[in-house]
């Protein structure tokens, strides 16, 4: 794998603590997106780029954004975006993911907490697996046009993935409050 730049939220406990552990690789340069507030623009050219945040409401942080479109950087590489938490992440992810394809850059690994916790892993070993991933080019987003299954399997299967996700993030609550 080439060279990886990450932006991260800095505000935010779990950002910070990701961001650490990723550092630790070869080729890998964590940075703060609050450094960036101030600049017009942000280069990061010859190297691939990680946005790590935590969703507030579906909304992708500001600094983040601000990280997003002002970035310069190589638009042939797949790039990644990691939520740590928060509320309806998966709206975020998605908003992030479409202000990155406006800008012109293909994201094509994108992860949520929620996504790690259903594989077989220890909570420690995410930033382990999201490595390989790179490294080994597993992208995890499907490309367009392909249809494997048809359009009611499809629904069957996202209503049944709405309904464990909102199961999940009850006990996550509950659990919180304890």
């Amino acid at each position: 794998m080439d060279k990886m730049i990450i932006f991260y939220e800095d505000s935010k406990q779990s950002c910070r603590q990701f961001a650490q552990k990723l550092e630790q690789y070869e080729n890998v340069q964590c940075r703060k997106a609050s450094l960036y507030r101030d600049q017009p623009l942000i280069f990061a050219k010859g190297s691939r780029i990680g946005l790590v945040f935590e969703s507030s409401n579906g909304k992708v942080p500001d600094i983040i954004s601000h990280v997003i479109w002002r970035i310069v950087a190589e638009k042939q590489e797949s790039h990644m975006i990691y939520i740590t938490g928060g509320s309806r992440e998966f709206l975020a992810l998605r908003r992030a993911r479409e202000d990155m394809q406006a800008r012109g850059y293909a994201v094509k690994y994108i992860y949520t907490g929620y996504i790690l916790e259903k594989l077989p892993l220890e909570k420690n070993r995410f930033p382990e697996y999201i490595m390989e991933s790179l490294k080994q080019n597993r992208e995890n987003v499907p490309a367009k046009g392909k249809k494997e299954f048809s359009k009611k399997e499809i629904r069957k299967k996202l209503w049944q993935e709405r309904k464990q996700y909102k199961n999940y993030k009850k006990k996550k609550e509950a659990a919180d409050n304890k």
